[in-house]
């Protein structure tokens, strides 16, 4: 399941195949479309893993991994560092800074999800000379936030989180709960590697 927050909260909760229906979200690319849940669960036993070449696989690589690396939680990270969009723009830059990351979630007055704040998007009202800072436009992120926000829940499938981020062109996707709060953000980087550094067969098992 995946989630739309914008300037008036929660518009949108539902599958990824209603994901781009939502006004607003258009993918700038797209990949072959993924196998149905309704067709997983039809292919169950056809798949061509059984348990024995599983276990044998996992015995070959020396893997120590027992259960399936398969839902957004079990690779998020968290806790997440979020800001309001009242925050200064010198204070969100140099806590990207400090932080060394390149994205930030926003919330609004109710502390709800509202958006996205990039690097990028805050050196275009600063001015950077020899890594430092020599001038900076007055005010507050909020004109620059980029809205709507996607996120994921805590249990949707790995390969569908990867596919809105690259659909979309998004370098994170943050993970939220049936709240509304934000409980932890996916990277691309972490997406990366948990394909490095988890068997194949794990995360498809």
């Amino acid at each position: 399941m995946f989630a739309v927050y914008n300037d008036q909260g929660l518009g949108f909760r539902s599958s990824l195949e209603e994901l781009y229906r939502v006004a607003g979200i258009s993918p700038t690319k797209r990949v072959k479309p993924l196998v149905s849940e309704e067709q997983q669960e039809e292919m169950g036993s056809a798949l061509p893993f059984t348990s024995e070449a599983i276990n044998a696989y996992k015995k070959m690589i020396g893997s120590q991994r027992e259960g399936a690396i398969y839902h957004a939680s079990q690779i998020m990270k968290r806790p997440v560092i979020t800001v309001a969009d009242s925050t200064p723009i010198v204070e969100c830059y140099e806590l990207l800074e400090e932080k060394k990351i390149k994205q930030l979630p926003v919330l609004n007055d109710a502390h709800r999800p509202l958006g996205l704040i990039t690097k990028d998007s805050l050196l275009k009202v600063l001015l950077i000379e020899d890594k430092t800072l020599r001038h900076a436009e007055q005010g507050s992120i909020a004109p620059l936030v980029s809205r709507p926000l996607i996120s994921a829940d805590p249990v949707a499938d790995i390969r569908r989180v990867a596919r809105v981020m690259y659909e979309c062109d998004l370098n994170c996707i943050p993970v939220t709960n049936s709240a509304d709060d934000i409980i932890g953000i996916i990277t691309r980087t972490d997406i990366v590697f948990a394909v490095s550094h988890y068997p194949a067969i794990t995360l498809w098992a």
